[in-house]
């Protein structure tokens, strides 16, 4: 259902509320040299922006929606990890804070 404030859809799964911007326009946030890294990477990307309230919303939501996905994941604190090398880095360290611990920091 699209969220009233801002036009984004909003979803409510699990018990847990997420904003989802599918519009692209994140990208316009990215610099250039960003950009260039993710289409050297992957192709032109095609950006989704999802937001929640806590890391356990997080967790639930890209468990749920990344598996199988070829693309990549921008933690929002300087990396960038494929889809498939996140998804088993939070399977293997479940209480991991991409916000406070780089992934290079796991052990």
């Amino acid at each position: 259902m699209p969220d009233p404030v801002t036009g984004d859809e909003r979803l409510h799964r699990h018990g847990h509320s997420y904003c989802i911007d599918l519009s692209g326009g994140i990208l316009a946030d990215y610099e250039p040299d960003e950009i260039e890294q993710v289409t050297t990477r992957i192709g032109e990307p095609y950006a989704v922006c999802v937001s929640c309230r806590s890391m356990d919303a997080a967790r639930a939501f890209l468990r749920d929606v990344l598996p199988g996905v070829d693309g990549l994941v921008d933690t929002d604190h300087f990396e960038i990890l494929r889809a498939s090398e996140f998804l088993t880095l939070v399977d293997s360290h479940p209480g991991w804070d991409w916000r406070r611990q780089a992934s290079t920091d796991l052990q």
